[in-house]
């Protein structure tokens, strides 16, 4: 199957695909209505969609308690309320045609949220501006291989058993069954969907190697959910604990990375530009959190 093929099934798999049931299509449109208002939303939330709310609102990210959903739509803001809704949207939609016999849906949704943690800790040393597209890369990077599970069932068990079989990565089995990767499919349809480029890019190329960065694109982002998505494949997938817990357990690694991020930008940032001095930063950080990773978590072998 050439990649050629494979755009153009998917494009047409995916072009007639609703977007949400009608509920959630009225919150959305609620969210972009600037003469809307908090309350407005209030009153449209199913228990479902109230309940998603909540528990992001109580997650250890926002290091607070939150009971009322009143008081968590405006903690989380329009912005947060409509990522969430569109991740949940999109991911819920391939779920509900998806065989579970070749596909751990519980696995995806846990390296989801432990690429979420790894994220929101790396946005919050870092201090990158936009936690809500750090929060819907970490969520939505691997939906590639939901789709093929869905779509390319028959290259599904191949690509699993080629895997196995020669020892490779999940991207190049994919690459030599269907010529394209989960990556770069996961884009497509985001794209499909409206999601806004910047994040498009994030996904596509959270596997790339020696990707030259244009100077237009969301650098930061696309770095960010790059190396997020490589700590997240060291580790061993937590048990104990709850993946987005692991951001409390990292605070004072948070704390202490943010000091030497602020120095090291103080000092290379005069004879630098903040675009070439952004990855050295990351690394820094990177590096950090992993160490402490391992104080929790197991390494994969």
């Amino acid at each position: 199957m050439t990649n050629t093929n494979t755009i153009e099934m998917i494009k047409d798999k995916i072009k007639h695909l609703p977007l949400t049931d009608t509920a959630v299509f009225e919150i959305i449109s609620l969210l972009k209505n600037p003469e809307s208002n908090f309350e407005q939303i209030v009153e449209k939330l199913s228990p479902d969609i109230a309940a998603r709310f909540l528990k992001m609102a109580n997650s250890d990210y926002y290091s607070r308690e939150v009971k009322s959903i009143n008081y968590a739509v405006r903690l989380l803001g329009y912005e947060k309320m409509a990522q969430i809704l569109n991740s949940s949207i999109l991911i819920g939609h391939f779920v509900k045609r998806l065989n579970f016999e070749d596909f751990d849906f519980n696995k995806f949704q846990k390296q989801a949220q432990f690429c979420v943690a790894v994220s929101m800790i790396l946005g919050k040393i870092i201090d990158y501006s936009n936690p809500e597209d750090l929060f819907t890369v970490a969520t939505l990077h691997n939906i590639g291989k939901l789709i093929i599970a869905v779509y390319f069932k028959d290259e599904h068990k191949k690509i699993i058993a080629l895997k196995k079989s020669e020892n490779i990565s999940t991207a190049e089995a994919e690459k030599r069954i269907l010529n394209i990767t989960h990556a770069e499919i996961g884009a497509l349809v985001l794209e499909n969907f409206n999601i806004p480029q910047d994040i498009c890019n994030a996904v596509r190329f959270h596997h790339a190697k020696n990707r030259i960065l244009p100077e237009e694109c969301n650098f930061q982002l696309e770095l960010i959910g790059k190396e997020s998505a490589r700590i997240v494949g060291d580790f061993v997938l937590p048990e104990e604990i709850e993946p987005l817990e692991i951001i409390d357990r990292l605070k004072k690694t948070i704390r202490k990375s943010q000091k030497i991020c602020r120095k090291e930008m103080k000092t290379k940032i005069r004879s630098k530009g903040y675009m070439e001095v952004f990855p050295s930063l990351l690394e820094q950080a990177s590096d950090l959190v992993c160490r402490d990773l391992k104080k929790i978590l197991q390494e994969r072998k």
